[in-house]
């Protein structure tokens, strides 16, 4: 065997070897580039084997120059097939059209001419100049970190200008063996450096799906956080908007336990059972209440996925949690409006029955009371009457939260209501010791119903004097801001008590001795009716209770 053949039989080694390493990379990941290359190096390989390896005597037979024409043009065309798949790009029709042409005319001149060299003169020098253009396309267009692309580049551009000389040496003894083992060495660093091009490109590609859900977490409503048991327990991430509980990531980072002195004394029994009853208890939602930083009571809603190590050990959790205030402050608002409803409904069933035999007993109770024999007890007969008086009034503001009542809107400014209102609401207030102040902003006017915004006003303004039996100040505002006309009355009482403010609007709930809990429920039926809403501000220095309208054109 002379150096040639072993030359030839040690590239085949080689290539063989690459063959081997690209098949499993392509089992291994599924990429379609990699089988692409995988095969276009078995055409090589099969070339080395049946061709340069001297198995078969090719030069002397025009198909065996024909098929060695063949299996070099294969093998670039899926080179280029396989670069332009590995730069996400389709592969041009005019590289089709050039395989199909070169091909025509290699075996056109294989059939012609009796010229080893000018057979292999062709197909060769064009595989040498897609070989360089795969070269340069690997230096200038794949923006990786890694010199990989680099490697690949100018091993392909060496490989290339290298099998410009074969043709004119491969029947020179001395010089061919240097040729193949260049062309082996050339093909090793070409195969090695598709891999570092690989794994460079598995890396940029992470970086930048790891950029993108960071992003997505980062800019996500929802608080993202990974936290981790084992070996020690401690926050390993947590999204920006946890910012919504009052305190920063890092200050999450710094102390994990944090969490835990948030949620609030009544909920903190929930979340023991969920942690005992963990994992099972992660196929239902948490929900649970936590206290800002602020000091103010946040609902959320949590759900977590478990991560288990190689044993089946736990060793940390990911998940979710959301803010679920608004829901929980609109669920009980619709919860208000369908127990007012439900009143509404009763009153408007019952109220009529109550009123008829009440109306018929204070009738009788004046005309008893006029007679002489009932004068001693004319008191009593008074008290009753005052009595049934009070049910009357109580079934009025009953009826008031009928839901089937109709509003008669009209263009109204609530300045002008509130004016005209001003005398009784002063005679009421000095009569409580209380001052009461306008400040009447320009506002547009709104659809409202005049007469149920007296009312509401009168109930708010009521409860507001009420709220200060030794005096202060009550001040009615408007103000037009943000598309809204807000109405506000404010007073310097004790402020509403946590219980009862968890519970504002529900019928029949007071602090008062002698009130019936109407008064509000009222008005948050007569706001509803109007598209408006209420907001309640309190503590120990006093209450607003705004109403915010909303300006239709």
């Amino acid at each position: 065997m002379d150096n040639v053949q072993l030359s030839a039989i040690g590239s085949l080694i080689g290539t063989t070897s690459i063959v081997l390493i690209y098949i499993y990379l392509y089992i291994l990941y599924h990429e379609r580039y990699m089988g692409i290359w995988a095969a276009s190096w078995i055409v090589l390989l099969s070339r080395y084997i049946l061709f340069d390896s001297g198995l078969l005597p090719w030069k002397d037979y025009s198909y065996g120059i024909i098929a060695y024409q063949m299996l070099i043009l294969l093998s670039v065309i899926m080179f280029v097939w396989g670069t332009y798949n590995f730069l996400d790009k389709p592969l041009k029709p005019v590289w089709i059209y050039g395989f199909t042409i070169t091909s025509i005319v290699s075996v056109s001149i294989s059939l012609i001419s009796s010229s080893l060299m000018l057979k292999l003169l062709f197909p060769i020098y064009i595989c040498c100049f897609i070989g360089i253009w795969i070269g340069i396309t690997y230096i200038r267009q794949l923006n990786l970190q890694g010199i990989g692309h680099y490697i690949i580049g100018y091993a392909y551009i060496l490989w290339s200008l290298l099998n410009f000389g074969m043709p004119l040496a491969i029947n020179i003894s001395w010089i061919s063996p240097w040729g193949y083992l260049s062309g082996g060495i050339l093909r090793l660093i070409i195969a090695m450096g598709t891999l570092l091009v690989y794994f460079e490109k598995n890396r940029s590609d992470l970086i930048k799906k790891e950029t993108q859900y960071r992003l997505l977490a980062e800019q996500a409503i929802d608080i993202i956080y990974s936290y981790q048991l084992s070996p020690e327990p401690k926050i390993e991430y947590v999204s920006p908007s946890v910012m919504t509980t009052g305190y920063t990531p890092e200050q999450y980072y710094a102390n994990s336990n944090i969490i835990h002195d948030l949620i609030h004394p009544d909920d903190y029994a929930i979340f023991q059972a969920y942690i005992s009853d963990f994992p099972d208890s992660i196929s239902v939602p948490l929900t649970l209440r936590l206290i800002h930083k602020n000091g103010t009571t946040l609902w959320i809603e949590g759900k977590c996925v478990p991560i288990y190590d190689k044993k089946g050990q736990l060793i940390a959790l990911q998940g979710i949690i959301r803010d679920i205030s608004l829901r929980k402050e609109l669920e009980k608002m619709s919860s208000t409006f369908d127990r007012m409803n439900m009143v509404g409904s009763m009153a408007a069933t019952v109220a009529h029955e109550i009123r008829n035999p009440l109306t018929t007993v204070r009738g009788y109770l004046q005309v008893l009371g006029r007679k002489e024999k009932y004068q001693a007890d004319k008191e009593k007969f008074i008290l009753m009457t005052e009595e049934i008086d009070r049910a009357n009034s109580i079934i009025k503001e009953y009826l008031s939260l009928c839901k089937e009542k109709l509003v008669n809107l009209k263009q109204y400014s609530l300045n002008l209501i509130i004016e005209a209102l001003f005398p009784l609401i002063q005679a009421d207030a000095i009569s409580s010791k209380v001052n009461a102040i306008l400040n009447l902003n320009p506002i547009p006017n709104i659809l409202v119903d005049e007469n149920e915004i007296r009312q509401l006003l009168l109930n708010l303004i009521r409860n507001s004097i009420e709220a200060m039996p030794r005096g202060g100040q009550l001040i009615i505002q408007t103000q037009y801001k943000d598309d809204k006309v807000i109405l506000s009355v404010s007073d310097q009482g004790s402020g509403i008590p946590d219980h009862v403010l968890e519970n504002i609007g529900t019928p029949f709930i007071t602090t008062k001795d002698s009130g019936t809990g109407l008064g509000l429920p009222i008005c948050y039926q007569i706001a509803h009716r109007h598209n408006a809403n209420i907001k309640i501000d309190t503590d120990g220095s006093g209450t607003t209770i705004s109403i915010f309208f909303t300006i239709h054109n």
